[in-house]
């Protein structure tokens, strides 16, 4: 995943340096800042958002069921995967019409999305964004 032409899409929301962590099945990429604190780029309501003061925090977070579940939307997934949807390395779980502009999670306009494209359509919506 090539988290550098992501987050480059998103020049109001993300500022600073950082180090990427990793990204949700959705998009939401988790990264470490100087600091050592974990922050979370929500994509699919805005802004960046604290996710765990330390990276060993996070590691201990990942393991909690509700954590996973609240976070990484764990039962979007399987919803996802249930209904025959599957997604390439190179691309996210997106929606047909971006949840801030239809008003909520349809799971029915669900769909992989090549990661880039995806950003692209959350940044133009979010981007700025401190939901």
């Amino acid at each position: 995943m090539d988290f550098r032409r992501l987050l480059a899409l998103w020049p109001k929301t993300i500022t600073g340096p950082l180090m990427p962590i990793g990204a949700s099945a959705f998009g939401d990429v988790f990264f470490q800042r100087p600091r050592g604190n974990v922050e979370k780029l929500d994509v699919l309501v805005g802004g960046v958002h604290h996710a765990a003061s330390s990276y060993d925090e996070f590691k201990s977070l990942m393991n909690s069921r509700y954590w996973r579940d609240t976070n990484l939307m764990t039962g979007g997934v399987h919803l996802t995967r249930s209904k025959g949807l599957s997604r390439k390395k190179s691309q996210f779980l997106g929606f047909a019409a971006h949840p801030s502009i239809s008003g909520k999670l349809d799971w029915a306009l669900a769909m992989p999305m090549d990661a880039v494209v995806w950003h692209a359509v959350c940044a133009k919506t979010l981007d700025g964004s401190s939901r």
